[in-house]
């Protein structure tokens, strides 16, 4: 069956490259260019020095996060703590004998996969609670800052960094592939500063998580007494996904039983035992037969539980669609499957929801080496077709470029991903 391509709208809405809660920029500078400007320095000039005389890269995070600026920035300008949140750096040892403020000084041993060198930084500007900026000093050279803005739900962190890269990096050419090392691990570090001001959050309000269990882009889950505990960390309202798995389970479904939910970013849930059904997959493949027909089954028996009227609806019918029930949103307990996941719950067609999963088991991107991602490919594919013919192809295939459109408008979509979905729903994908 051939299909027409999505429709330019939604394609223009799929291509935006601005991440909710997260955004990242890269920038070369060539020839040059200054430090961003700042209010209370004395040294920012150098950035401008470094910058005639090299090519040089800029980059820029950011993440929204659900406490106020003031709180944020004691944090993060603590610099002895950096160490806590930022993965590259290993080490600080202060050369000054002031330790926060214009004109303090600390070597911080930064590693990023098999390169490790010591970063000679000072602080140029110390506006609190809205500016800190830096320079570098050691084999990568540059300016940096961060940007402490308020939001309506909280606080704006922006991290920007012009780096001068030192010889080995391949100048201009090595630019593009550091870029997207560096925005990866500072993504990851943002993500991290965030997760550790919630923690304090926490433990001033009397929660008490334990160990960390599991982090994704949006959430991270921690041991919570017998239970666990899924904390928002982009201060995300998390009332929704304990509604659905209530709702459900009220109804028969098999989903985790809701604790409590000590505030809206967070929601405790029943710890479950035993592997999801990718991990099972992974380890004896020879089951794939019997996790097909289990899949269609649970996608099934979502078909008979009626979604609440005031629910978003994201199809024709009138059931809970999870919209994400794949293979590692599983989990394969003692007590049998329990589906895990349930922020994006809406109401739909059981139809509509198995095509979200087509669409996912048939575009998604491993993140391995060429190899292993041809092998994984492979096996994906068959996997996927074999849950097409096992739910219904013409049921699936109705719904495909709609499913198809709804997954474009996933801003985090990786660029791989979202060109296997466009060629998806055009027929063309091998």
């Amino acid at each position: 069956m051939r299909l027409r391509a999505p429709s330019r709208a939604i394609g223009a809405m799929a291509c935006a490259t601005r991440r909710s809660g997260e955004r990242f920029i890269h920038w070369p500078i060539v020839g040059g260019g200054s430090a961003p400007a700042t209010r209370k320095t004395r040294t920012t000039g150098r950035a401008a020095e470094f910058g005639k005389a090299f090519n040089n890269m800029g980059i820029e995070v950011s993440i929204d996060i659900p406490a106020p600026p003031q709180e944020v920035w004691d944090y993060a300008a603590d610099l002895a703590r950096n160490v806590e949140w930022m993965a590259d750096a290993n080490s600080i040892t202060f050369t000054s004998a002031q330790t926060e403020g214009v004109g303090t000084t600390f070597d911080c041993v930064t590693k990023v996969g098999p390169l490790r060198t010591t970063d000679q930084i000072e602080v140029v500007e110390w506006d609190p609670p809205r500016t800190l900026g830096i320079t570098h000093q050691g084999a990568v050279r540059g300016a940096g800052r961060f940007t402490i803005v308020p939001i309506d739900d909280g606080t704006r962190f922006t991290w920007t960094e012009e780096l001068a890269l030192p010889w080995y990096f391949g100048a201009k050419v090595g630019q593009q592939p550091a870029a997207m090392v560096l925005e990866r691990v500072w993504r990851r570090n943002l993500r991290t500063l965030r997760a550790r001001i919630l923690e304090q959050q926490q433990g001033q309000s009397g929660h008490e998580p334990g160990p960390l269990l599991g982090m994704g882009r949006d959430s991270e889950i921690r041991s919570y007494g017998p239970h666990i505990i899924r904390v928002s960390l982009r201060g995300g309202d998390l009332s929704h996904e304990a509604a659905a798995m209530r709702h459900v389970r009220g109804l028969g479904y098999p989903a985790p039983l809701v604790i409590e939910q000590p505030d809206n970013h967070s929601v405790v849930m029943e710890r479950l035992s035993g592997p999801t059904m990718l991990e099972d997959l992974a380890a004896k493949p020879w089951l794939a037969s019997r996790h097909v027909k289990g899949l269609a089954r649970l996608h099934r028996l979502l078909g008979d539980v009626p979604a609440p009227h005031d629910w978003v609806k994201v199809s024709g019918g009138s059931s809970v669609v999870h919209l994400d029930l794949q293979p590692d949103n599983v989990k394969l307990t003692p007590d049998g499957p329990i589906v895990i996941d349930w922020s994006n719950a809406a109401a739909g067609d059981a139809a509509f929801d198995a095509a979200s999963t087509y669409v996912r088991l048939r575009t998604a991107s491993p993140d391995n080496h060429a190899a292993a991602r041809a092998v994984i490919n492979a096996f994906r594919t068959r996997f996927a077709r074999a849950f097409l013919k096992e739910f219904g192809a013409d049921a699936i295939l109705s719904h495909l470029r709609a499913a198809a459109d709804l997954r474009l408008l996933d801003r985090n979509l990786h660029p791989n991903e979202r060109e296997a979905v466009f060629a998806l729903a055009r027929g063309e994908l091998d």
